[in-house]
């Protein structure tokens, strides 16, 4: 989560965390990032606890990153470009994201470019609440990012197969 949290404190933004309160690290984590931390019950359905943080922002735009997910650089870049544009025909943005897994970037298949959209305007986005692995609705139009963010995926075949 440090790493997530490491990667998003170069876009100056506020940074809201939902957890479900049963992690110490998480706390810990938060706390030193200034994070806003929001402890909910844990859902089977993990959407419904991002969907109330996304109820909680108060900035124009969000980005909603997983904890084992980091912004390159790159992207960091990308961002702020496209967030300084101030093009209010863009209500979402898709961004490619690389899948590390067993700690190799997986470049073929279903796991790249892996496009997710995940920076979209406030209150135009939200997850259905169907499914886990399912994409943000959203009201409008989108476009895609070039650069990517990293998803460190399966460290080990045990949790590829579970």
């Amino acid at each position: 989560m440090a790493r997530c949290l490491e990667s998003v404190r170069a876009l100056h933004q506020k940074i809201i965390v939902v957890s479900s309160g049963d992690d110490t690290e998480t706390t810990i984590v938060s706390k030193a990032y200034k994070a806003t931390l929001i402890e909910r019950p844990n859902s089977l359905m993990l959407n419904v606890n991002k969907n109330y943080g996304f109820s909680k922002v108060t900035t124009d735009w969000i980005l909603n990153l997983d904890d084992d997910e980091e912004l390159t650089h790159e992207v960091i870049l990308e961002i702020k470009k496209v967030l300084g544009d101030h093009d209010t025909s863009i209500n979402g943005y898709w961004i490619p994201r690389k899948n590390i897994i067993f700690g190799k970037w997986i470049r073929h298949g279903v796991w790249w470019p892996d496009p997710q959209l995940r920076l979209f305007r406030t209150g135009k986005g939200k997850f259905k609440e169907a499914h886990v692995h399912e994409y943000v609705s959203l009201e409008g139009k989108t476009e895609t990012l070039d650069a990517s963010f990293v998803h460190h995926n399966y460290h080990s075949i045990e949790q590829f197969l579970y």
